[in-house]
């Protein structure tokens, strides 16, 4: 039995072997054809489309702004508490670094505002938190550092907030230096 296993089994693989190389070899040969044209890679968006939600008009990027009212002032008003020592803000405040005569939007494309951290909720901290930053030419905020603060706790999310921020590019192609921002933090029943 194990000689007839060998006489027609060696024979038949040794056939079935040698005809699928010439099966691989018809599949690989050339024929003379073109290769097909490269299909465009599709393009794939993985990142929401910003919607804006305010109802108000808003001019094109780098269009002269009609002469508005100067922005508010911080209060000197000091809030109750014994050892408070900051400024009440009227909320975020920008500060134009373009010259008197042109006036030009550099308000943020993307703002998200800084949460109420938990471990300030729990203490009961709140007040005003003063944040100075730069803007890059590409619109990307660099430099975040805080300028006044009622509680250290606020500090981590409002850097970090404020980082994620984006700013049209800039129309000369330069840094914006110094713009401030204002945050208040109070706590609700």
């Amino acid at each position: 039995m194990t000689l007839f296993r060998w006489l027609v089994g060696l024979p038949m693989a040794g056939l079935i072997t040698i005809s699928l190389f010439f099966l691989m070899a018809g599949l690989i040969r050339d024929r003379g054809e073109a290769p097909p044209s490269p299909q465009p890679y599709p393009k794939i968006k993985i990142t929401p489309e910003l919607v804006e939600h305010d109802p108000r008009p808003k001019p094109p990027i780098g269009e002269a702004l009609p002469d508005a009212p100067p922005p508010p002032e911080f209060s000197t008003e000091r809030q109750p508490g014994p050892d408070r020592d900051f400024f009440q803000g009227p909320g975020p405040i920008t500060v134009d670094p373009t010259p008197p005569g042109q006036k030009t939007a550099i308000g943020p494309v993307i703002r998200i505002p800084p949460p109420y951290p938990e471990s300030c909720r729990a203490r009961g901290a709140q007040g005003s938190v003063v944040v100075e930053f730069d803007v890059s030419p590409e619109g990307n905020v660099v430099n975040p550092r805080v300028i006044s603060s009622p509680d250290r706790c606020f500090v981590r999310p409002v850097i970090k907030a404020v980082s994620g921020w984006k700013y049209p590019p800039a129309a000369g192609g330069g840094m914006r230096y110094g713009v401030i921002e204002g945050f208040s933090f109070e706590l609700t029943d």
